[in-house]
């Protein structure tokens, strides 16, 4: 299993701000900021899924875990589990998922759970 979060940072954002939302979610996760094809991002990778345990916590608090199922599966695919959220509910330390008629222009936050089981992941995600 491979985790790997990625949030580009606008020219307009804060990097610093940006690397504090990314940290607020996956608050086990050493993130890097780094320059990759004349833009900039916050990267950050781990090996496993208890790095998305406050995301779990934030769904399982709001009873959201419904909705939030059914935005992750129409991301996901056959090997993976991939979550679009929003940087900005982020900064605050709230997960709220973007749907793809929602993506602002300030960009998202791209979670992506590289996995043999996606079922799984879903499941422990939402607890259904």
């Amino acid at each position: 299993m491979r985790v790997r979060i990625v949030a580009e940072v606008k020219p307009t954002e804060d990097q610093r701000k940006v690397l504090a939302a990314v940290s607020r979610l996956f608050p086990e996760v050493k993130f890097e900021v780094r320059e990759r094809g004349g833009s900039v991002e916050v990267y950050g990778e781990s090996d496993q899924l208890s790095s998305l345990k406050y995301l779990k916590e934030n769904l399982r608090r709001r009873k959201v875990r419904a909705a939030a199922e059914r935005i992750i599966r129409s991301y996901s695919g056959t090997g993976y589990v991939r979550l679009v959220l929003s940087k900005q509910a982020a900064y605050v330390g709230t997960v709220s998922f973007l749907e793809e008629d929602e993506i602002p222009e300030i960009g998202w936050i791209d979670v992506y759970v590289e996995t043999e089981d996606p079922e799984g992941v879903i499941g422990w995600l939402t607890e259904r």
